[in-house]
């Protein structure tokens, strides 16, 4: 595991994003996981503005682009995924498990004790509206329950009592009995609002030209000389062809 004072590469994401899908539970990563994958992508950032105005439609340009674009899709999918497990765990706690947090960074501990927090108030809900939990305000005003001793005492063990708790429940408003949208705060629904993961780029095979200087693309780094047949994304090889640097033999995928 990297230290925090070490800067992220672009293949320490790599790794991160490929352990996360495999895993059920949340890896061990460096705590400051969130500042060092910003600090990752504002340096990529800062690389293609440079190639940008150097020579917008070259190779090293388009390919410095691609792994930018790369890190901002990996870093955003690993947060999405750690917290959809951090929720898991919170929903864990609040029905009374143990949970062992050492994996988390600040930030996710800190969603976590938000999402226990709202998950307890929440599992009691079945029971607060069939009213298993009753008498849960008894003690508010003592005042009235001063005035109102006498009664109860003549009829503690009157069966008139049965009745007086379903008249209670009768008089409950019908809205407020069938709430059945529980699932809306469930934490584990909440992966279904995220933005759906992008579709692999459209690849190519080319044949250079001539040799080109190294570059990088999304997956790999390339080193090309003359008469190389290569497969990479289209938007690539494209800018390739353009510059006549290259030309397509296979148009399909």
């Amino acid at each position: 595991m990297l230290k925090n004072s070490d800067s992220l590469s672009f293949e320490d994401l790599g790794a991160i994003y490929r352990t996360e899908k495999k895993s059920p539970t949340v890896s061990a990563v460096r705590r400051d996981l969130y500042p060092a994958m910003a600090g990752l992508i504002m340096g990529l950032r800062i690389e293609y503005e440079k190639h940008l105005a150097a020579d917008p439609d070259s190779i090293i340009c388009e390919g410095a682009n691609q792994r930018r674009k790369k890190a901002i899709s990996m870093s955003k999918e690993i947060a999405e995924l750690r917290m959809g497990k951090v929720a898991s765990l919170a929903l864990i706690g609040a029905r009374g498990g143990q949970n062992t947090l050492d994996h988390l960074t600040p930030e996710e501990k800190e969603y976590y004790e938000s999402v226990l927090d709202i998950s307890r108030k929440h599992v009691g809900i079945i029971d607060r509206l069939t009213g298993k939990r009753k008498f849960e305000t008894a003690d508010i005003d003592p005042e009235p329950v001063i005035k109102k001793a006498a009664e109860p005492i003549k009829i503690k063990s009157d069966p008139v009592v049965e009745p007086v708790v379903e008249k209670a429940h009768a008089q409950m408003p019908a809205a407020e009995v069938p709430l059945n949208e529980t699932s809306a705060e469930d934490p584990e629904e909440e992966p279904h609002g995220k933005e759906p993961e992008p579709e692999e780029e459209e690849m190519v095979v080319i044949r250079i030209l001539e040799d080109l200087p190294p570059f990088s693309g999304p997956d790999r780094n390339y080193e090309l000389s003359k008469e190389d047949i290569v497969r990479m994304p289209k938007a690539m090889a494209m800018a390739l062809i353009n510059r006549e640097k290259a030309v397509i033999i296979n148009p399909g995928p």
